[in-house]
């Protein structure tokens, strides 16, 4: 027993040490004093204060209670917050819930509002559109198809055939209600419709009315059709069918009486087929008056062959203002057959443009359908247009006024796709044929006129001397007016005319082969086909026309001639030298160079001739040139090109007695030195 109180004090001085301060502790072992010693002052001290704390208790006793009252009171305060607080804490969770409930509860209303709306509005939609208003049917029952409110009601009442019929029969009690109303309200609109729409193309047929005026105020009321083809597609027929009839009608009425009297108009000196590139001019008189005549009549044919500004119809005037026939009628005014031709087919045009688009936008229809309708529509005008100008190409002599109007077809196609309307099927290529075709035989009876000309009638009129020939200056003209086309038509020119002016060509240059023989002298022979050529050349003069076939061909003729000429002219003057020169150079090319000994003896007689002659025979040269052509500056060229002619034959010369066979000819250095030539030469030439 003592023993187990032993461990007990031991265990709590030690749980006591292990409190205690640790340096107090550590200070008492290192003292060295005892451990009762110790005990006992720590006891005794325990004692004082014990005592001091009891005698400061009884001291402040009355604080004490004082506090103790205090912290009782403030216990219940806080007691009671404690209290109010877990009350609030309660309400708050209430409140939370509360305020969820009202959320949950204020969706399912929102929702209510949006369904009551949504079947407010649809109902409200559908007993708008199953109605039939009072207005409406006064309007549409009454009211004149030309008032604006007769248009709005016809809409309306289409908006609510179409609600009903994509609602359906059955729906409702009221839609059936409906139906009977909207049905009777439907056949009224349709036959008033009808007649304002059959009044208006009546119209069409009156005499000298404005079609476009009445196309213009069907399109302003494009719906009075679309509402009597969605509704009723048998009517829309009818009036598309009565429309196409009345319209073709008067087209064909219009164009009619426009080209005959536009052709009326044609000038009285047109081309007919006595004037050909090949007529010969013969006097027509008779009687007394015959003795006397000084000069033959002769018709004046320069709007045959020349075009002048005619090209003007494929420029500045292919878009020009129609021709009015009674106005120019009353004026006096006569025109050409393509003047004629571009305003009728320009009328044609304008007209067949328009109407394709009035009805693409009048009837609603598809490409394939509008070009059905068109098709139908401009028929009639198709046919008697074609039909009036064939009866005017196929008495059409003038080559010039028929490649004019070949152009001008093309040019109206390419305007009509310009117009982005689709082109009149089959009408420009029959035009076009018609015009080859007469095209052709006219170009064929010029050609045939000149190869059949009779050289001893124009020699009996003296016009076979060595200027150009009229009949060639005719040519000239006609063909330089036929590559005038091709430039004012922005296009090459085609393998047609190509070969029929390759073959109006070969028939000039048989004739003038032909009338070149007969000339008085070779050297008459060559001036003849030179000044003629060139008249050809002078004629077609234009960068173009450099550029054609014809004129490389007619230039490669000319330059024959002038070479062909030019030995001719030489030949009086130089000839022993140019004999001389054409064998020598001849032996030297073919290697014979030991054959050349036995011209030693010609060089000293040539040299001494050609030496005494020389400066006569450039003076002659040059006066017999410029006296045998007209043309001065052809005239200039070719003396130039003789000159140099001539100085080459002295070169070639010159090198030929430099050869080494020719070395120990004394005669050889007497030789006139060739520049001495060309400063001769140079006095001639022309200063410009």
């Amino acid at each position: 027993m003592e023993k187990n109180f032993t461990i007990a004090s031991l265990e709590f001085c030690l749980s006591q040490l292990k409190r205690a301060d640790e340096s107090v502790v550590r200070k008492a072992i290192t003292s060295g004093d005892g451990l009762s010693e110790s005990s006992d002052d720590v006891g005794q001290k325990l004692s004082e204060a014990h005592k001091n704390a009891v005698k400061q208790c009884l001291t402040n006793a009355d604080k004490l209670a004082t506090l103790h009252n205090q912290i009782d009171a403030c216990d219940k305060v806080f007691e009671r917050l404690q209290n109010m607080l877990c009350s609030f804490q309660n309400n708050l969770g209430t409140i939370g819930e509360d305020m969820k409930q009202l959320q949950v509860q204020s969706l399912d209303i929102h929702q209510e509002l949006e369904n009551r709306q949504k079947v407010r509005n649809e109902l409200s939609q559908f007993v708008d559109d199953i109605v039939v208003p009072q207005p409406m049917i006064t309007t549409i029952m009454d009211a004149d198809p030309n008032e604006r409110g007769f248009i709005e009601a016809l809409h309306e009442l289409h908006h609510k055939i179409n609600l009903i019929s994509s609602r359906g029969n059955g729906e409702a009690v009221a839609v059936n209600d409906t139906i009977p109303i909207l049905e009777n309200l439907k056949y009224k609109a349709i036959e008033k419709v009808r007649e304002w729409l059959l009044l208006k193309i009546y119209q069409f047929r009156k005499p000298l009315s404005n079609y476009q005026i009445f196309q213009h105020q069907l399109l302003k009321c494009r719906f009075f059709y679309e509402f009597v083809l969605n509704h009723e597609p048998a009517i829309a027929r009818e009036l598309q069918d009565e429309y196409i009839d009345t319209i073709s009608k008067m087209f064909f009425t219009y164009f009619k009486a426009y080209a005959s009297r536009l052709f009326k108009l044609t000038m009285k000196d047109a081309a007919s087929k006595e004037d050909s590139v090949g007529a010969i001019d013969t006097a027509k008189s008779s009687g007394i008056s015959g003795f006397f005549a000084a000069k033959p009549q002769v018709r004046n044919r320069a709007t045959v062959f020349s075009i002048g500004q005619r090209n003007g119809v494929l420029q500045s005037d292919f878009l020009g203002a129609l021709i009015v026939p009674h106005a120019a009628a009353q004026n006096n005014q006569s025109f050409q057959f393509e003047t004629l031709f571009r305003s009728l087919q320009l009328a044609f045009v304008d007209h067949y443009s328009h109407e394709y688009l009035f009805i693409t936008d009048f009837f609603l229809v598809s490409e394939n359908e509008a070009l059905e309708i068109h098709s139908k529509a401009m028929a009639r005008a198709v046919s008697v247009l074609l039909k009036c100008c064939e009866e005017q190409i196929v008495v059409n002599w003038d080559a010039i006024s028929l490649h004019l109007c070949i152009c001008l077809c093309d040019k109206f196609q390419q305007l009509l796709i310009e117009r982005e309307v689709p082109d009149v099927n089959g009408y420009w290529e029959t035009m076009s044929n018609i015009l080859w075709t007469r095209f052709d035989q006219v170009m064929t009876n010029h050609n045939d006129s000149v190869r059949m000309i009779d050289l001893k009638k124009l020699q009996n009129q003296g016009a076979l001397d060595a200027r150009p020939h009229f009949i060639v200056r005719r040519y000239a003209e006609l063909t330089s007016a036929h590559l005038t086309i091709a430039k004012s038509n922005g296009k090459e020119i085609g393998p047609k005319v190509g070969a029929l002016l390759e073959s109006s060509e070969d028939a000039i240059e048989q004739l003038l082969t032909r009338m070149s023989t007969m000339q008085t002298s070779h050297k008459n022979k060559h001036v003849f086909l030179i000044n003629n050529y060139d008249l050809i050349l002078g004629v077609i003069d234009d960068n173009e026309s450099k550029q054609s076939r014809i004129y490389a061909i007619v230039h490669e003729l000319e330059q024959k001639s002038i070479d062909d000429f030019v030995e001719v002219v030489l030949d009086p003057h130089i000839g022993f030298l140019i004999k001389f020169v054409t064998e020598c150079e001849g032996l030297i090319n073919q290697g014979h160079t030991q054959l050349l000994v036995r011209y030693n003896d010609k060089i000293s007689t040539v040299i001494t001739t050609f030496n005494q002659k020389w400066k006569q025979s450039i003076d002659a040269i040059h006066s017999e040139v410029m006296n045998l052509f007209t043309n001065f500056r052809l005239g200039t060229s070719i003396l130039q090109t003789i000159f140099t002619k001539f100085v080459q034959y002295v070169q070639r010369f010159s090198k030929i007695i430099a050869h080494e066979v020719f070395s120990s000819n004394s005669a050889c250095s007497e030789m006139i030195n060739v520049h001495q030539i060309m400063l001769e030469i140079k006095k001639y030439k022309p200063v410009y």
